[in-house]
């Protein structure tokens, strides 16, 4: 068809278009599909070359994807491939407004842009996906008016074979996708929800509190035997009763602070003084929020500055609730001599850092939880202070 102008049947064009149909049926990717356009560009149209251009992601520009002629020396290879505006120059145009282009003497045509050598003619028709131009298929030909309308009613039925190719294939890419993302979202739920249990059930918990137990019970004091007892047992129930929930009653949650509170209370009676406010919890009785987060900071605070001074800590805590937001405050005052040397223990260093709790929970629920810490020193460094607010959606609702 090189110099062909004699008028191609249309028994000729059904044929054309059925070998680019049957081209298309194995291929499975995109840069596939776009190598056997321009290859079938040249071979069963006998054009001098043939180029494929797709926007970037930006949407601004056209990057040559595929080339055959002499842009493409040896397999998959584009020498000095082009980047062209949107707007600018023939298929800059074409991409810009949809409408094909049928150059007759390039050098009459002010907006031609020469790519490796200046060629007197040019066809150029967008790739069209829902309405919307994804690309532009480019042929130049050293002769002036070689490309005619029939050249361009075949390139724009062969730009629309490969598109609905294009588009099948990026749907299978997008399905791969958000199978891949609901895996991972799958396995970091199963891992937060392991690492509550393990959190909420920890041995060295379970260990002090039965210790603690243990030890009144051999000093004979049944008072405070039969109050640990009942206090650890409240806990557990609650601490089993939220594994696999994804939100908790902020109410329900204060509780749960006052009976962990009262343990480690019990355990290192004077030297850890604790107070909790419950706010406005009586304007939001129906107030929730993530599960977790709460009961990790209290023990991560609590094991990081108890092992720091040996108990001598007083902290301070409440929720403020509003209609959209809680927000949970927790202040802890570290009692530590001036002599005491800081000691973390093995127990701490083991536990998950409450932070990496809020990220994974911001991952895969949109939560959107912040934070906010604040620590100093005193001048004398006879103590430090501690504050750390999270800032919560209230879940009431939804």
């Amino acid at each position: 068809m090189k110099n062909r102008k004699t008028p191609i049947s249309p028994a000729e064009i059904e044929e054309i278009l059925l070998h680019f149909s049957d081209s298309i049926t194995e291929l499975e990717t995109e840069e596939e599909i776009l190598w056997d356009m321009v290859k079938n560009c040249i071979s069963i149209l006998d054009f001098e070359d043939a180029v494929v251009y797709l926007l970037d992601r930006t949407g601004e520009y056209l990057e040559q994807k595929a080339a055959i002629g002499p842009k493409n020396p040896e397999g998959k290879k584009i020498l000095n491939p082009l980047r062209i505006k949107i707007g600018e120059g023939i298929t800059g145009q074409v991409a810009s407004t949809g409408i094909p282009r049928l150059i007759a003497d390039t050098r009459l045509e002010p907006n031609y842009i020469k790519d490796d050598v200046c060629r007197l003619s040019e066809i150029a028709v967008p790739i069209l996906l829902m309405g919307k131009v994804i690309g532009v298929i480019d042929s130049e030909n050293s002769q002036p008016d070689f490309f005619t309308n029939q050249h361009l009613k075949i390139l724009l039925a062969v730009a629309s074979i490969y598109a609905g190719r294009i588009a099948h294939i990026r749907a299978l890419e997008t399905i791969k996708e958000s199978e891949l993302e609901r895996w991972k979202i799958k396995q970091k739920a199963t891992k937060l929800q392991m690492e509550v249990l393990s959190a909420q059930l920890s041995p060295h918990f379970v260990f002090n509190s039965l210790n603690a137990i243990q030890h009144y019970i051999i000093l004979e004091d049944k008072i405070k035997s039969l109050r640990f007892l009942s206090v650890f047992g409240k806990l557990l129930r609650y601490f089993m009763g939220q594994i696999d929930k994804e939100s908790v009653l902020v109410k329900e949650e204060l509780q749960m602070l006052d009976w962990y509170l009262q343990l480690q209370k019990l355990r290192y009676e004077n030297k850890l003084i604790y107070k909790i406010s419950s706010g406005n919890i009586k304007n939001h009785p129906q107030a929730r929020i993530p599960a977790i987060i709460v009961q990790s900071l209290i023990e991560n605070l609590l094991e990081e500055n108890i092992s720091k001074s040996n108990g001598n800590s007083e902290i301070e805590l409440g929720f403020h609730i509003s209609p959209t937001e809680v927000k949970f405050n927790v202040m802890i005052n570290n009692l530590s001599s001036l002599n005491h040397q800081d000691e973390t223990s093995n127990y701490f260093k083991s536990l998950t850092p409450w932070q990496e709790y809020v990220s994974l929970l911001n991952e895969i629920r949109p939560f959107e939880i912040r934070s906010e810490v604040v620590e100093r020193t005193a001048q004398d460094k006879s103590s430090t202070l501690k504050s750390v607010k999270l800032i919560f959606p209230n879940l009431a609702h939804k």
